[in-house]
């Protein structure tokens, strides 16, 4: 009974740390664009979060990179995981610019599916 006992509270903190490992991307506050035909995808498995701040201050998962390191990052993530896919989440006072310079990197280390986090507005 003890090593069920054991495994069950093993078994409960790893979900605990994994739920909160999944959530930390979207913990950085961001004023999202708007859009009234956005719809919430289905299927986020395998779905990187980077948020990209009112300042360009750029987030892997909440935790900061820095612009020029980011390629090198994303690259060593493809690698352990190739099926790996983004969620962009820029702040809409970011110029387009910007977010395009980060899909561009992004593109550059193999990441090939993205979707962008937008807040539904309603008609």
């Amino acid at each position: 009974m003890a090593p069920m006992i054991d495994m069950v509270f093993l078994l409960l903190v790893f979900f605990m740390c994994v739920s909160s490992i999944t959530q930390a991307g979207t913990q950085i506050k961001l004023d999202l664009p708007d859009s009234t035909t956005s719809e919430v995808p289905k299927d986020l498995s395998h779905r990187l979060t980077l948020s990209i701040q009112e300042d360009e201050t750029i987030f892997l998962n909440g935790r900061h990179v820095a612009s020029e390191d980011l390629e090198q990052e994303l690259r060593e993530l493809m690698k352990s995981f190739p099926e790996l896919k983004l969620r962009i989440r820029a702040d809409q006072s970011v110029p387009y610019e910007r977010v395009k310079i980060v899909m561009k990197k992004a593109a550059a280390a193999g990441i090939q599916d993205y979707i962008y986090a937008t807040y539904q507005a309603s008609l």
